[in-house]
């Protein structure tokens, strides 16, 4: 969404909002209502009263995240290492089967191929059966997304404002954006999610994992052997090795991708998982800070 000014349609359960020609869905109740005259009438965003992720972490989590030994990177999400949701607390889950990640108490980036249809997200757990539930109020998928068959995960982004914000605690933080200066060619970013651990394993995870990956040179990952890879625009990056053995996986889907404390990707695709010369494909999410900003009216 582009424009300030926007007005509404409301249909008993659905409302539709509509800014410069484009349209989105979302539930009707009496907090949502409030929150639309907000983003769309005052345009007033409360002061950030608490800690990002990154200015909560310790100098400690700091030395371990610049300091990884090759042991530590040999672990992946594709049979790799459990985390408690306090390393990771800004990991949600958009409906049951995609990630997502925590940029405000109640807002949520996720990937646009995740689609519209799930009504909530999940936070606050280590275990995925055991996190709660929070109501979704609208969706808001970048208005590119999909917009050409050439590219077709171009503009895989999507924002999910919820109904009641997610307290901020331990287990359940938001991350600040970070900047596109750390996207950069062996720069090592954090993913984590509740995905697969074999490819079309067809069950998600109950505990939260983290892997930590290389990110890869566009040009590298541009010259692999498949032609998925060839259509990789300036709003992705790749990361994983050119052996595999280390990925995301399905179900991890619009999960956090983060680099110093800060989020700088959300997974967006992939070609099986951990396969050699096959890295997943992230979405460069700094490069959409100002899409963001014009949604979410929060001071990013």
């Amino acid at each position: 969404m582009r424009a300030l000014c926007c007005f509404f349609v409301f249909i008993f359960v659905f409302d539709f909002i509509f800014c410069e020609n484009e349209i989105y869905k979302g539930i009707l109740t009496p907090e949502c209502v409030t929150k639309y005259y907000r983003l769309f009438v005052t345009r007033r965003i409360p002061p950030r009263n608490y800690q990002y992720f990154h200015e909560a972490m310790s100098p400690l989590e700091y030395r371990q995240a610049d300091n990884l030994t090759d042991t530590e990177l040999q672990f992946r999400i594709v049979g790799g290492r459990q985390v408690h949701i306090r390393d990771v607390p800004y990991q949600v889950l958009y409906g049951l089967y995609c990630g997502g990640t925590l940029i405000a108490p109640d807002w949520v980036l996720t990937a646009a191929h995740c689609k519209e249809k799930d009504q909530f997200i999940l936070a606050g757990s280590t275990h995925r059966s055991l996190a709660k539930p929070y109501a979704i109020c609208a969706h808001f998928t970048h208005p590119r997304w999909n917009s050409t068959k050439q590219h077709y995960h171009d503009f895989d982004y999507q924002l999910l404002l919820l109904e009641k914000a997610v307290p901020v605690t331990i287990n359940s933080r938001p991350i600040a954006i970070g900047v596109i200066e750390s996207i950069q060619p062996g720069a090592i970013v954090s993913v984590s999610g509740w995905g697969y651990t074999r490819y079309k394993e067809r069950m998600m995870q109950d505990v939260v994992r983290r892997v930590y990956l290389p990110i890869m040179a566009r040009e590298v990952c541009q010259a692999l052997p498949l032609p998925n890879y060839n259509e990789i625009t300036p709003r992705m990056f790749c990361a994983g090795l050119p052996n595999g053995t280390k990925d995301s996986c399905q179900g991890d889907s619009g999960g956090p991708a983060v680099v110093n404390g800060k989020l700088v990707g959300l997974v967006s695709f992939g070609v099986g998982c951990a396969a050699k010369d096959q890295p997943g494909v992230y979405s460069n999410i700094p490069m959409m800070r100002d899409w963001i900003r014009s949604v979410t009216g929060l001071p990013l």
